[in-house]
């Protein structure tokens, strides 16, 4: 052996046992969350609040979007605490005679209505993204395979339907939404009025996104009602990479957005077989490609199952996670708020909710009446949105709030 080898050889040795492997991030403690009385806020709008509310800063100006069975835009003020005005956001392929009914105060000429239905369908935007290089907005929807199938005694429900969640694009602050397809669905299920669930027969719906601080991708926290399995049910998890928002399909029709399933990302987005009321076809697909992050205890299709339902997710700077925010029910038939809850979730490398168990706000002090629709709202101070929030975030449930969410270490 030449001594240059020797040398080589003594080097690599000496470079193997000084490298040392990296310590362990410590493990995620959640904060001490505190609810603070503060002066109530009410959002009022034509059409009440049907669904998380989204919010969204260009400059200085404070702009959200309200929605039941279509979307509303504010015009603009300072913050949630100005007096807001609404106008109807309108998607390209709406059908010409879509309107609203200043007289009925309610829409005409939609897939619902029955004065003149149109294939107008319905659809809730339930949360945004604005792209900070070209302010270009993409709005996460929640729409319903309409017309509704309504029930009447001794049911006693108003309608049953089949929710798929889809993204829109918008090139003027949300007035207007080019729609981009379905990004998230179970497909269609058959919809009979003695299914024992309240509102849906199968489908998944209420999506709510963020970006954490890589911005490499958009995660996505929604509700999965499909079939007789609470394990492949409740919260569920997706993500998209922001690059692809523009065209969020594959040329086959697949989804660009895929689900955490069985430890990776990698569950299809679109899942199913799809029918004509759907308006978008894909390769059928096993259902139940998703692991829950909170999966109900019992199905969402027996009377007495469900569990947590439409969450809000947002990534707080205060202390570098992701908080969810959950509704609760005690029984998919009555549908009822039995409480709101908080989560965290750390890591969306492999996310699980820290504690396991979410806290239930309703056993805080300060805590307002369970209702739907828990979210929350950053500060102003922070261009605080529904989807980005700090050490104090107002807590909304429905249209108003009366209490800061406050997140200490």
């Amino acid at each position: 052996m030449t001594s240059r080898a020797f040398v080589a050889i003594a080097l690599a040795g000496l470079t193997i046992a000084c490298t040392t492997p990296e310590p362990a991030a410590p493990p995620f403690v959640p904060p001490t969350l505190t609810l603070v009385p503060a002066p109530e806020l009410r959002i009022s709008s034509p059409v009440g609040s049907d669904c998380n509310r989204p919010s969204f800063w260009v400059g200085d100006t404070f702009y959200q979007i309200v929605s039941n069975q279509h979307a509303w835009r504010s015009n603009g003020a300072r913050d949630a605490a100005s007096a807001q005005q609404f106008t109807l956001a309108r998607f390209a392929d709406d059908h010409p005679t879509f309107a609203w009914d200043t007289t009925r105060k309610w829409y005409v000429h939609d897939i619902n209505t029955s004065e003149g239905p149109t294939n107008t369908p319905m659809r809730w935007i339930e949360s945004v993204y604005r792209r900070p290089s070209t302010g270009a907005l993409y709005g996460l929807y929640h729409t319903e395979e309409g017309p509704y199938v309504r029930c009447g005694a001794p049911f006693e429900r108003p309608y049953l339907s089949v929710p798929h969640i889809g993204l829109a694009k918008s090139t003027d602050n949300g007035q207007s939404w080019r729609n981009l397809g379905l990004i998230l669905s179970d497909g269609s299920f058959p919809i009979h009025c003695d299914l024992p669930i309240r509102f849906f027969a199968g489908g998944v719906g209420d999506p709510s996104m963020a970006v954490g601080p890589d911005s490499v991708y958009a995660y996505i926290a929604f509700t999965d009602y499909s079939g007789a399995n609470p394990a492949t049910q409740g919260i569920q998890l997706a993500r998209i990479p922001l690059q692809d928002l523009d065209a969020p399909l594959h040329a086959d029709g697949r989804s660009k957005a895929v689900r955490w399933h069985n430890g990776e990302w990698r569950g299809p987005g679109l899942q199913g077989t799809s029918s004509p009321r759907v308006g978008q076809s894909w390769t059928p697909t096993p259902i139940g490609q998703a692991t829950p992050i909170l999966p109900p205890l019992r199905s969402w299709q027996q009377a007495d199952g469900g569990g947590f339902w439409g969450p809000s997710l947002s990534w707080n700077t205060e202390i570098n996670a992701f908080v969810l925010l959950l509704n609760n029910v005690s029984g998919a038939r009555v549908f009822d708020a039995e409480g709101n809850y908080v989560t965290y979730l750390p890591s969306m490398t492999a996310p699980a909710p820290v504690p396991r168990m979410p806290v239930r706000l309703q056993d805080l002090p300060n805590a307002p009446a369970a209702s739907w629709y828990a979210q929350a709202l950053g500060d102003p101070s922070i261009k605080g949105t529904s989807a980005f929030t700090g050490q104090d975030a107002r807590l909304f449930l429905g249209d108003r709030s009366n209490v800061l969410l406050h997140f200490s270490r």
